[in-house]
């Protein structure tokens, strides 16, 4: 089974820590999590990610962070296997920061919303320190919240909607977590809503996951010293595969039922047309047997990436769910 490959957008301002996410997550999910891997199409890219953590998690002082990007845009191709069976590809875009705050004539900016719109997963990417104490109309403004939600509705303007049925997948990422564990969750997540309110609305089609991720629970008292431990960094590329292998499920159980209904209708039909069409029969039963062990592959994978997402806060159409098969 191999899945069409996806392209991820992750929203966050210059600071927010993506690109310290990013060798984060690909460091950790190269050794696996629940026999998940993930791998570079580039034997090449992949040492040049690798060079980076190394620098991160072995040297000290203001150096051991990534500086900002200043490059336009930066692509990198993963893909996330099973067992080392591809499971699904997927595109990550980094970018400036600054260009959540560009006009929308600026290059960087353009490319970034037409990424957005061909993305099947989108990782919104808020900073700690700006969660240590209650939001208020400063905290928006500094993490550019109104601006990621323009962004989000630019994407609902040019494609369709998400529906119950047909959910779009959506990682509030908290980096730097560290630096706001002090305060109670359910007082964060509260915060978040409030944020990002039109993706909490009942029968929006929002499948919504609140996730705090950090390089180390140390950091925050000496971000320059403190020992690289990361926490979480692997659960919003978890998130986006169990996304899509919901989705692959539920058009696979469409099939199924449509394939059931046409088998019905021939055995329900007169002798002479259920020999006339004898070989359809052959042909439909065959197609709902492939399809019933694809169901059983992508539910098996969807229970093992589902137990790790029991610890994260998860949402769709407004209402708080667990991550189910």
């Amino acid at each position: 089974m191999k899945l069409e490959d996806i392209k991820i957008t992750m929203l966050g301002t210059t600071g927010a820590g993506k690109t310290s996410y990013l060798l984060g997550m690909y460091a950790v999910m190269q050794t696996g999590i629940q026999g998940f891997t993930i791998a570079t199409d580039d034997m090449d890219l992949d040492l040049e990610l690798t060079e980076r953590w190394e620098k991160l998690i072995s040297e000290t002082g203001a150096d051991r962070w990534p500086t900002p990007n200043a490059a336009t845009m930066e692509y990198y191709g993963f893909g996330f296997s099973y067992g080392f069976r591809p499971l699904m590809g997927f595109q990550w875009l980094d970018y400036r920061g600054l260009a959540l705050s560009d006009r929308s004539t600026e290059q960087d900016v353009a490319e970034l919303v037409q990424y957005l719109m061909e993305s099947k997963c989108l990782f919104v990417c808020i900073s700690g320190e700006h969660l240590v104490d209650t939001i208020t109309p400063r905290t928006v403004r500094e993490l550019k919240s109104d601006r990621m939600n323009q962004f989000i509705q630019q994407y609902i303007s040019a494609t369709k909607n998400p529906t119950p049925h047909n959910p779009f997948p959506i990682a509030i990422v908290i980096t730097k977590y560290d630096l706001c564990h002090h305060r109670d969750k359910e007082e964060i997540i509260a915060d978040v809503q409030k944020l990002f309110q039109a993706l909490f609305t009942p029968n929006s089609g929002w499948l919504v996951m609140i996730c705090p991720v950090s390089l180390g629970k140390d950091l925050c008292e000496d971000i320059d010293h403190a020992k690289i431990v990361p926490v979480n960094v692997h659960l919003p590329v978890v998130f986006a595969a169990y996304a899509q292998l919901r989705a692959y499920g539920i058009k696979l159980k469409a099939n199924r039922d449509r394939q059931l209904l046409a088998i019905d209708v021939i055995k329900q039909a007169n002798p002479l047309i259920q020999l006339l069409k004898n070989s359809e029969l052959d042909e439909q039963t065959t197609q709902l047997q492939n399809c019933e062990t694809e169901i059983t592959t992508v539910e098996e994978n969807m229970k093992l990436l589902s137990s790790e997402l029991q610890q994260v806060s998860l949402y769709f159409s407004g209402s708080e769910v667990t991550a189910d098969v």
